[in-house]
């Protein structure tokens, strides 16, 4: 029999619209989500540098009156440095990030010169690379720890004042690790040997690198929750409000990967931060173990106008010996001397994330896909309607 059918292809729905696809969204969201992690790391290492050069400043400054516990009383003082040109705020900036640096470069290498052995179990092949994870950090902190001292040492000295330079730096950090240097060089003998100050050191590392990983194992998951029910809520908005969402896939999808590296990002601020503040007490003394009997001049972190020399005249022995003399002469704030700066940099790091986020937000939603009406065609009349028999219509074919 014959089925007078008209072709679909012939049919018109003007109602119907289509979004053509856009290859460079998805693109233009990745970029966005790379450039604000750029943001972050220039802004965390660089742009904020100055606050930890003043932070280290007042750590190993036993004689300061002011402790500087909030960031309103580290603005003035960081100001007045300040004038005496840039280079006194992001001295030992580029030492700063060759540390870095060779500490994750140190880190891949050993990851892959160690691999994990393979176990039928889960939870102890998980057990083991989480083990062998923080292993290798620690050896990456003990191979780079020559480089960590000279870039304190670095970063505290005055440049108005201070005769030293990175030479004096690398001399002392060879100093000591010769045994018995001291006696036969004439260098300072208040230096601690090395491996006085490799243990607390790598220590505090580690400690802070273990305890920003948990962090960060908490958090971040808190936060795609987080998100993961603001998208319910408008989702279900949009539902109730009899909205279509399909035109918006595209789009939704862009934003998602873009909140995932935001969040990524938070996650990670925020445990650097609870990490530094928890051992920020440990950083003090290992600081001050660090610099002692060397012969530098700092900043006047009290006023912020002149300098004033390392106290030379209290002589620590080990950790605890340090511990004991804040407790004694400074009390237990001595312990937390520059956390301003701490919390001054954090916020400043988080605001500017918040407002990179809204603005690489905004583009994004706005870099959506065009609206094209789907391409329509007049209908033939209906005497030049091709039949239509059961073997075209068998065959797929309308």
């Amino acid at each position: 029999f014959i089925l007078m059918e008209s072709s679909p292809s012939s049919l018109h729905y003007p109602d119907v619209i289509s979004r053509s696809s856009n290859p460079n969204s998805k693109q233009a969201a990745s970029n966005y989500a790379a450039g604000l992690k750029m943001a972050s790391l220039f802004s965390e290492h660089v742009l904020l540098y100055p606050l930890d050069v003043l932070r280290r400043q007042i750590q190993v400054n036993n004689e300061a009156v002011k402790y500087h516990l909030s960031p309103v009383s580290v603005f003035p003082v960081l100001f007045k440095i300040s004038a005496q040109g840039p280079s006194s705020l992001w001295k030992g900036v580029l030492t700063s990030i060759a540390y870095n640096g060779l500490v994750v470069a140190t880190d891949n290498f050993l990851q892959d010169l160690i691999p994990v052995k393979k176990s039928k179990h889960n939870r102890t092949q998980q057990v083991r690379r989480v083990v062998r994870n923080v292993a290798v950090r620690t050896m990456s902190y003990l191979i780079v720890s020559p480089i960590y001292y000279i870039m304190l040492i670095e970063s505290v000295q005055s440049v108005s004042a201070s005769d030293g330079n990175l030479l004096d730096g690398i001399r002392d950090t060879l100093v000591r690790f010769i045994p018995y240097s001291s006696a036969i060089t004439g260098v300072r003998s208040k230096m601690l040997p090395i491996w006085k100050i490799l243990l607390p050191a790598v220590g505090l590392m580690t400690g802070r690198y273990v305890c920003e990983k948990i962090l960060y194992k908490i958090i971040l998951p808190t936060l795609n929750a987080i998100q993961e029910a603001d998208r319910y809520r408008k989702r279900k908005q949009k539902r109730i409000a009899q909205l279509s969402m399909d035109d918006d896939y595209e789009t939704e999808e862009n934003v998602l990967l873009f909140e995932t590296t935001y969040a990524s990002l938070i996650a990670r601020i925020a445990a650097g931060f609870f990490g530094q503040v928890l051992f920020y007490p440990v950083e003090t003394i290992v600081h001050r173990l660090h610099v002692q009997g060397v012969r530098a001049i700092i900043d006047n972190t009290d006023t912020g106008v002149g300098v004033v020399p390392i106290n030379s005249s209290i002589y620590y022995t080990d950790f605890w010996s340090c511990f004991k003399s804040i407790e004694e002469t400074e009390g237990s704030s001595g312990l937390y001397k520059g956390i301003g700066c701490v919390l001054l940099k954090f916020s400043l790091l988080y605001g500017g994330m918040l407002l990179a986020h809204g603005v690489a937000k905004k583009f994004v939603m706005d870099n959506k896909p065009p609206l094209t009406p789907a391409p329509a065609t007049t209908a033939p009349p209906p005497w030049r309607h091709e039949p239509a028999t059961t073997m075209t219509t068998e065959s797929g074919q309308w």
